[in-house]
């Protein structure tokens, strides 16, 4: 008798811990993959895991190679190794398949624009009971402007490590509206991606044309004397985006208009090829904070609610860019993600309970968790004698929100960026890190790499930053967690102004090519007094009596460096010709150091360390 087969799906196998293959133990620990994800029963098998894969981890599955791996030779990158022949064929028609969209771009994108499932957004609104977010919030065009670009085309484009520098780039691929594009000079590491209705992407020619200077990219990899030789190479016989292919950017949002538990569509900043399905987790003044749908948290962040990384619901269709759907569809974790209405203040707690650690075990993960931060930069403030405050005044108000790393990184980089004397400013920082995060600088002709410390803490963060800020001789209120007013720097501002408009008919001291308008002195009967009633004296309006100095030392002029000197200390008044003959103004006074006096000025070593001596007073006192 023939027996019959039994109908319906055949029962579900239980899941198994990746690492030990454990069931018994619920999973309550995830790592998300780029071909899916792999579940753990515990944090020691999640970090065994991990310290396994990248030793041993297959390219395709995302699986520890056990045994002799099977290799895949590589002439852009190292080899990759695969842990079966037929993981090293599905990879190898992967590969192929995206060539079809993104040309030679190397990415590990599940979706193709090809032949993927269009994703229904009105079921899924419909069954998380969610709405989406109004166009109107988003800074965005209501249609996308066409795609122009090409493969091999070059433009000028904003260094992403460092926005203040021109570039040229390569266009890599083309997506949709989007773009990846190489700078030209840095490695294949550190492509990015613009819309092609960014203010960031210029055609070839516009920064001489505004008398600018193209720059080479963050890590170039040749002597800096030799970019412009490299730009000659580059450009010649080049294949130059069409000027209409720079379209123009939209207007953003007056207010931040999102709530949360709204639908979007959004970057995957740590995979930036790819757009998934995203919810407003929670709203903060200007910012969201961006939570996937079916991720656990490793891959949220918090943004401007005018970024150019959020879509409207219906933009990678009408678009043609590919949709990353939910990760879980059909758990628990579709549609509207646990405790998705999180402060700010909260995201440690937010990130804990979207993966269901108990009390115990989230103790083990915090370490490993870092916290988000802003960074506002007080464009009024005192920015001292290493900083360029012209360049200071072109940076943006506010750096992040982000991680307390990634913020670290930008503000020092930034910091650097716009220095007098960047060797000065690199030496004036604590001694290096140890942390994988660096910046870069470039001096005397080479660029440098500098480390800096693994900072994952908000308080560890701003101890940093304050400490920074005092051997830099700038307001300690130049860089702060919130945009205010420095009171100091105002009620200074302030004196100054009053001084100026008392005492127009009062002549003015020192060379009036050297002066500025707040560096009005007093010229007095009386010889000038010792520093402590200078500083007494600088609060009060001016009358007969001691000579005004501008209170920022890095304001005076050479001779007004001379007038102070003979202040504190008559028998340096023989140096006075020297210190013209150098042109030693304010600046150059807080740079020098007794080395440097004897070596190049000539002194000996009595009076090069008096003057030490007198510049040390300058500089602000140590708390």
């Amino acid at each position: 008798m023939q027996t019959n087969k039994m109908r319906g799906r055949p029962p579900k196998a239980k899941s198994t811990c990746t690492m030990c293959n454990d069931s018994k133990h619920p999973l309550n620990y995830v790592l998300p993959t780029q071909n899916g994800k792999k579940e753990f029963c515990s944090v020691n098998c999640l970090t065994e895991f991990r310290k396994e894969y990248v030793k041993n981890g297959c390219a395709n599955c995302d699986n520890i190679i056990k045994g002799s791996p099977v290799k895949q030779e590589n002439q852009d990158s190292t080899p990759k190794n695969f842990c079966s022949t037929a993981c090293l064929n599905k990879h190898q028609r992967k590969e192929q398949t995206k060539k079809t969209v993104f040309g030679d771009v190397q990415v590990e994108n599940p979706f193709s624009a090809h032949g993927s499932p269009v994703f229904d957004w009105d079921n899924y609104l419909k069954e998380t009971s969610s709405s989406a977010a109004p166009t109107y919030c988003f800074k965005q065009h209501e249609v996308s402007p066409e795609n122009e670009f090409k493969p091999s085309m070059k433009l000028e484009a904003v260094d992403p490590r460092n926005i203040t520098s021109m570039c040229i780039a390569t266009v890599i691929g083309v997506v949709g509206p989007r773009i990846r594009l190489r700078l030209d000079g840095g490695d294949n590491k550190n492509d990015f991606w613009r819309l092609v209705d960014s203010s960031e992407l210029k055609p070839i020619g516009y920064t001489e044309k505004k008398g600018g200077m193209l720059q080479p990219p963050l890590g170039f990899r040749m002597n800096g004397s030799l970019f412009p030789m490299f730009l000659l190479k580059t450009l010649n016989g080049a294949l130059y985006s069409p000027d209409t292919a720079f379209k123009s950017e939209p207007d953003a949002p007056t207010d931040n208009l999102f709530k949360v538990g709204q639908k979007i569509e959004a970057v995957d900043k740590k995979n930036p090829h790819l757009i998934c399905v995203a919810t407003i987790g929670d709203v903060n003044k200007n910012n969201i904070f961006v939570t996937f749908d079916g991720w656990r948290g490793a891959f949220d962040y918090w943004c401007s609610y005018d970024s150019r990384d959020i879509f409207p619901v219906g933009w990678c269709v009408k678009s043609g860019h590919p949709l990353q759907p939910p990760g879980h569809k059909g758990s628990r974790y579709s549609g509207s993600r646990p405790n998705s209405a999180q402060s700010s203040a909260n995201v440690k707690q937010h990130f804990n309970d979207s993966i269901n650690l108990t009390p115990d075990s989230a103790s083990d993960l915090e370490a490993g968790i870092q916290e988000s931060c802003s960074v506002f930069i007080n464009h009024e403030c005192k920015c001292g004698p290493f900083m360029d405050s012209s360049k200071l005044f072109e940076l943006p108000k506010q750096l992040g929100p982000g991680l307390v790393q990634k913020v670290l990184k930008d503000t020092i980089q930034h910091l650097v960026n716009t220095a007098h004397d960047i060797q000065s400013v690199t030496t004036l920082m604590k001694k290096q890190g140890d942390s994988t995060c660096t910046i870069t600088a470039t001096y005397e002709g080479k660029s440098r790499v500098f480390k800096l410390p693994k900072i994952e803490k908000t308080d560890e963060f701003w101890d940093y930053i304050r400490t920074l800020l005092e051997d830099l001789s700038c307001c300690k209120n130049l860089l702060s967690p919130a945009l205010n007013v420095c009171s100091e720097c105002k009620l200074e501002k302030n004196v100054n102004e009053v001084i100026k408009n008392d005492n127009k008919s009062i002549k003015r001291h020192g060379s009036p090519e050297s002066s500025t308008p707040d560096e009005v002195t007093v010229v007095t009967k009386k010889p000038c007094t010792t520093e402590p009633e200078m500083e007494a004296a600088s609060s009060t309006t001016p009358t007969e009596g001691p000579i005004r100095l501008p209170v920022d030392p890095a304001e005076w002029s050479v001779e007004d460096v001379i007038q102070h000197i003979n202040c504190i200390d008559l028998q340096l008044n023989t140096f006075a010709d020297l210190f013209r003959k150098h042109e030693i103004d304010g600046k150059a006074l807080l740079l020098l150091n007794s080395d440097t006096m004897m070596k190049y000025m000539g002194l000996k070593l009595g009076p090069a360390l008096k003057l030490q001596n007198v510049i040390n007073r300058l500089k602000p006192r140590r708390r």
